[in-house]
């Protein structure tokens, strides 16, 4: 007779509680189709995104489409020529999803080169909107980050270290010189996007390619992101206050590459450590050489992790003793170091070391809109923990524009933003001994533990000498976190007035002087023992660098638009000249060698102190034009021309012409096509 197992109901409970999150937060696979409401054929190239990520997909020629999404996930359907559809993801692995279509999508009016208004669907190149209020749900230290997923033919390249812009691809081009410029309201800046409020943002627009951005000459030859503003309070009556908060977490990396973690450091399956230093008593002068076996520079290829005892980090020191250690091959070493028992004791080192990084951000504006006035004011906040201990950044924003009507014929714009960065320390994950990735996974073996290096000074050695599994190379995590410090401040500025005056229905000017600067100042504490590539004297410095610009754009245009000129044909022309003005100085200075450690100054150095400084000026006389024809709203030609003077070119090739010629027409404005096909359009 057997006796059965039975749970208690208190033990059934437990396991209940503990399970649910499991089950809950379980991915899958969900496959659907996009289909028109309509009529049930299937829309293609439309945006699923889930809601609050950068998690998405499109659809194919077929409508469909795959994503992995939890239960109860919002699935977020966009596109050209639908109207925006949300979707709760249930239990079902299928879904199908209808879309209303949306012809206003179609014919909106867009914001292109130069602050020109166009409608979208006769433009000849390609040009995509995106509506900011839908980026900042899921926040992101750099508002030009949210654009990841949302933008065909755009790939945002996130930086990973705090206070660094996105690096930003249009189209494929990869040279670091092929990056597009950023324009705020018509007006281009040479400052970060990090001084940018999200908030203060109502659209993106990205001008893909050089026809997009021909207006703008050399500066728009990768494309260009046009970023236009908020003003007053969107057609709300009396004043408006508006107040948004965010705090998300960051875990740190979604993956992390496979590593060595069976083998320790060394070379050929041998290594012994024999006290650090150049000798036990001595650890500058001639620089750090390990005198054990192959203790310094090694490679991760040393004994295999087996438990056997090897002189390691942890073992102590005594002059008076001597231990011999024999390796798999019969080669013996001797030394004075204890052996310890030789184990993986870090193969989780680097998930040990971060921590969950946060970002809060806080804005709010006071509105307000009349018949003769636009206003509006607001004032931002961000705060971001970094997942590497002990770093931060801190960005302050504050913004202010008015648009005065003065009459029917004359209006006045003026904006102006200020922001400011700062942060006692920002990590470095460039490739050499001062990364962090570099010391923990790249060259550092498993041998170590994290733990153990939290007490980063050397016994009697505080300020001195860092403790670390050797002493020619690498450097210490926390004591890289904590001493080597990289202060951060910049302030940014930019602004523009713009002054219109309508001379009749048919024919406007327009005057708009700009200016866009920034001051940036950067420190290094690098403390005594710490290596970089260099000065592997270790003996300290200090370094200051600085920077500052400031670019001045005044342009002048005059427009001009007729309908039905001749009784057939559209015309709108503009023509316009600009004078940009750019200066950028820097200097750089730095110890040589600390005379005193922990002391950072520059009359502290040891040797004469080294520095640079640099400066450089441009002017650039620019005039352009553009002209629009339509016939009968059935063919769009779109012709501009820029040509560049630059005080920067040599004198006989100084100037620089920029064509582009364009041509548009929406075939499903005037052929009955298949009911399958609601817009084609050809350029």
């Amino acid at each position: 007779m057997s006796k059965g197992f039975r749970l208690s109901n208190h033990v059934k409970a437990l396991l209940l509680v503990l399970l649910l999150p499991v089950f809950a937060l379980a991915e899958k696979v969900i496959s659907g189709q996009v289909l028109s409401s309509s009529d049930q054929t299937p829309v293609a190239s439309a945006t699923v995104m889930i809601k609050g990520t950068k998690i998405g997909t499109s659809t194919g020629l077929d409508g469909k489409f795959s994503i992995r999404a939890k239960e109860g996930d919002v699935l977020v359907i966009t596109g050209i020529g639908i109207s925006r559809e949300e979707v709760v993801v249930g239990s079902e692995n299928d879904m199908y999803i209808k879309v209303a279509t949306n012809s206003k999508n179609l014919n909106e009016v867009v914001i292109t080169a130069t602050g020109i208004k166009k409608e979208s669907k006769r433009l000849g190149y390609a040009i995509q909107t995106i509506d900011a209020s839908t980026l900042t749900q899921a926040r992101e230290p750099d508002p030009v980050n949210s654009l990841k997923g949302n933008a065909a033919g755009l790939e945002v390249n996130i930086n990973s270290e705090i206070g660094h812009a996105p690096d930003v691809i249009i189209r494929g081009e990869n040279d670091i010189n092929d990056r597009p410029m950023f324009v705020v309201d018509g007006v281009p800046i040479s400052s970060d996007t990090y001084n940018i409020n999200p908030d203060d943002i109502e659209t993106f627009t990205v001008l893909k390619g050089p026809n997009a951005a021909a207006l703008y000459g050399f500066q728009g030859k990768n494309g260009a992101i046009i970023i236009t503003t908020k003003k007053g309070a969107r057609g709300k009556k009396g004043v408006v206050v508006d107040f948004n908060s965010s705090t998300m977490f960051n875990k740190g990396f979604i993956a992390l590459p496979k590593y060595n973690d069976q083998y320790g450091p060394g070379d050929n399956g041998k290594y012994a450590y024999g006290g650090g230093g150049s000798s036990p008593a001595s650890y500058f002068g001639t620089g750090a050489v390990g005198v054990g076996l192959n203790d310094y520079d090694y490679d991760v290829w040393g004994p295999q992790f087996r438990g056997q005892l090897i002189p390691q980090y942890d073992g102590a020191y005594d002059p008076t003793k001597s231990y011999t250690t024999t390796f798999a091959d019969g080669t013996t070493y001797t030394g004075h170091v204890a052996p310890t028992p030789w184990l993986a004791r870090g193969t989780d080192n680097l998930k040990k070391f971060i921590q969950t990084g946060l970002l809060t951000a806080n804005s709010i504006s006071v509105s307000s809109s009349t018949e003769k006035t636009d206003l509006r004011l607001s004032i931002g906040d961000t705060y971001q923990k970094g997942i590497v201990p002990n770093t931060q950044l801190n960005n302050g924003n504050f913004s202010a524009s008015v648009v005065q009507r003065f009459n029917k014929k004359f209006t006045a714009t003026a904006y102006f933003n200020y922001s400011r960065q700062s942060s006692p320390n920002v990590p470095d994950v460039s490739y050499g001994p001062n990364s962090i990735i570099y010391n923990i996974i790249i060259w550092g073996g498993a041998d170590w533990a994290m733990s153990d290096m939290k007490n980063y000074w050397q016994p009697g050695k505080t300020g001195i000498q860092q403790k670390y599994e050797e002493y020619y190379r690498y450097n210490n995590p926390y004591f890289m976190s904590y001493e080597w410090l990289r202060g951060h401040t910049q302030n940014n500025e930019y602004g523009y007035v713009s002054l219109n005056y309508k001379l009749n229905d048919n024919l406007d000017i327009q005057f708009r002087p700009s200016m866009t600067t920034y001051d940036m100042f950067n420190s290094e504490k690098l403390p005594y023992s710490a290596d970089v590539y260099g000065r592997e004297l270790r003996q300290g410095d200090y370094r200051e660098d600085r920077r500052s610009l400031f670019e001045s754009n005044s342009d002048l245009q005059v427009r001009y638009h007729q309908n039905d000129l001749l009784g057939f044909l559209d015309l709108q022309a503009l023509g316009g000249g600009t004078v940009r003005n750019l200066n950028f100085n820097s200097g750089f200075e730095s110890t040589n060698y600390l005379n005193v450690p922990g002391i950072y100054s520059f009359s502290n150095s040891l040797n004469p102190l080294t520095g640079s400084s640099f400066h450089s000026s441009m002017l650039v006389l620019s005039a352009y034009y553009s002209v629009d024809l339509g016939y009968k709203s059935y063919i769009n030609a779109n012709i501009t021309g820029r040509v560049d003077k630059s005080s920067s070119l040599p004198s006989n090739a100084g100037s620089y012409f920029y064509p582009s010629f364009n041509l548009a027409t929406v075939v499903s404005d005037y052929v009955n096509l298949p009911t399958v096909i609601s817009f084609l359009k050809i350029r």
